[in-house]
């Protein structure tokens, strides 16, 4: 199987199909099932013969392999197949972490998704390469705040849809699959550069509403909690959840983490949204040295870790489309936040975090953009150059945004 570069803007990369970027080739997975150690360990080592040995996961919770190069990048689908690591053959539905495993979920969304991805598979080269379903059964990790074109949402009076972040209706588990399928053509029909929110500008939400016949929207129900730190499970053990400052993890250090995490006895790990990884199936009384020995490799194992408020891209020399070093400057400025929010975006895409942050920095051709209270497309309050860029935060941090 030969790799295909998706090069053109807006393209996703996945196994088959990875991106180019500044320090090489990226590609995306998006696990079915939870991972053993053994395949953690196995993504680890294919990370470091087939890549520069760096791993993430995305703010989807999804995981990507940086620094592959057109002679390695070929065989990678094989080689996470030979892990026994399954991916989404159909439409990439995305769930959260514990998907059928959460104590407090309303819905199982496995077999909904199931449904959805099976049933949405012939329109996938007719939609955009972005475009997203969500299937939020309720629970601990909530998907709300994440941007879709379709999202499913289990509340207490049943499950909701929502559109392009814009609630629609509420829907019986029984029709939830058609819907989205019969939605999603709609969009195909449209283009493969539609996007969800151009169909609900175009035809209405009280339109759709009445078209699919469905009962109007109820308020949405709780946004759940933050990944990171310990979560009991149903069965008496725990989760613990590992954050990934910046979304990455070296290969060495994720093999330090699994030993301990065997050590533990820690039955498997998932990604999550959020830019985490969760230990699960964890005694109790294992849990704390666990979270020691991962604070140990900087891990961030505190949901109030000021580095969990901070979203910073790749960055150069990693994006090639970046004007900042990401990572080395959000770095230098965490002890100035005093708990607000950044982000450090390389450049106007804003990949890392697409809604509003307290404080914006953006790389721009004319010097680093610092917008307050908004997004990297928005209008920057001052322009700085990059060398003096430390100076300029900290003196915004100390007064406009005191």
């Amino acid at each position: 199987m030969s790799a295909r570069l998706s090069l053109r803007r807006g393209a996703c990369p996945s196994l088959p199909e990875p991106m180019q970027t500044g320090d090489g080739l990226l590609a995306r997975l998006q696990p079915l099932a939870p991972l053993s150690l053994d395949q953690l360990a196995g993504l680890a080592r294919l990370a470091v013969e087939r890549g520069n040995g760096v791993l993430e996961v995305t703010a989807r919770g999804k995981l990507q392999l940086r620094g592959l190069t057109p002679a390695t990048a070929p065989g990678l689908p094989e080689a996470v197949a030979a892990l026994g690591i399954e991916v989404p053959q159909g439409f990439p539905v995305e769930v959260s972490a514990l998907a059928g495993r959460d104590p407090l979920q309303r819905v199982d969304p496995r077999p909904l998704t199931r449904a959805i991805s099976d049933g949405a598979a012939p329109l996938v080269p007719h939609l955009a390469p972005k475009a997203s379903v969500v299937v939020d059964g309720g629970g601990l990790f909530r998907l709300g705040g994440l941007k879709a074109d379709i999202a499913v949402s289990a509340g207490e009076r049943g499950l909701s849809l929502a559109l392009a972040g814009t609630p629609l209706g509420e829907v019986t588990p029984h029709q939830a699959a058609a819907v989205v399928i019969a939605l999603l053509q709609r969009l195909a029909v449209r283009g493969p550069a539609a996007r969800m929110a151009e169909l609900v500008a175009a035809e209405g939400m009280e339109s759709l509403r009445a078209e699919f016949g469905l009962a109007p929207p109820v308020a949405a129900s709780g946004e759940g909690v933050d990944p990171v730190g310990l979560h009991r499970l149903s069965d008496g053990s725990v989760a613990l959840g590992i954050g990934l400052a910046f979304g990455q993890i070296r290969a060495a250090v994720l093999d330090e983490l699994v030993a301990a995490a065997r050590r533990a006895g820690v039955a498997h790990a998932e990604p999550a949204a959020g830019r985490a990884l969760l230990l699960v199936g964890l005694a109790p009384e294992a849990a704390p040295a666990l979270r020691e020995a991962a604070a140990g490799l900087d891990l961030l194992t505190d949901p109030e870790d000021p580095r969990r408020r901070v979203y910073a891209c790749a960055g150069q020399p990693a994006c090639a489309s970046a004007q900042l070093d990401t990572h080395e400057l959000a770095a230098t400025l965490v002890p100035l936040l005093g708990g607000r929010d950044l982000h450090v975006s390389g450049c106007p895409k804003g990949c890392a975090h697409p809604a509003k942050a307290a404080l914006t920095i953006v790389g721009l051709d004319e010097g680093a953009g610092l917008v307050v209270e908004g997004t990297p497309r928005a209008m920057p309050a001052r322009l700085v150059p990059v060398a003096q860029l430390r100076e300029a935060v900290q003196e915004l941090l100390q007064k406009d945004l005191a």
